[in-house]
């Protein structure tokens, strides 16, 4: 059984990364190269985010996705949950949670803005286990 950080326990922790997902239509036609690139980008951007905040660890979680638009120009949104779901759900497990299971990812929320720069906004929230 993992430990958890007290400092941080029944708190929402909200982080962001400078950029957005690849849309899942660019995603899924680019080079299975050009997906592992993009794949640790993520992954190692979210490391770096979980060694600022101390190393959490959860028994479960819900997580919070906000993608911010430098732009307001129309996009099938859909396609931006599912590559960020994916993105983010990898990269926080065995970090944040032992596995992306539905045991301890609870539940996922999106929402989207536009700001002046490119960001993703992930907030984690921790939940019971049982619930």
């Amino acid at each position: 059984m993992r430990r958890k950080n007290k400092a941080t326990e029944g708190k929402t922790l909200t982080f962001s990364v400078p950029f957005l997902p690849p849309s899942f239509n660019a995603y899924r036609r680019c080079h299975w190269a050009v997906v592992r690139r993009e794949e640790k980008r993520w992954k190692e951007c979210i490391y770096f985010r979980w060694l600022e905040l101390k190393r959490p660890r959860y028994e479960a979680i819900r997580v919070t996705l906000d993608f911010c638009f430098p732009d307001r120009r129309n996009r099938d949104l859909d396609n931006y949950l599912a590559t960020g779901s994916k993105l983010v759900g990898d990269a926080i497990k065995g970090l944040f949670i032992p596995d992306d299971s539905p045991l301890y990812l609870k539940g996922w929320s999106f929402g989207f803005y536009f700001r002046s720069s490119p960001e993703t906004i992930i907030k984690i929230e921790e939940v019971r286990k049982d619930g």
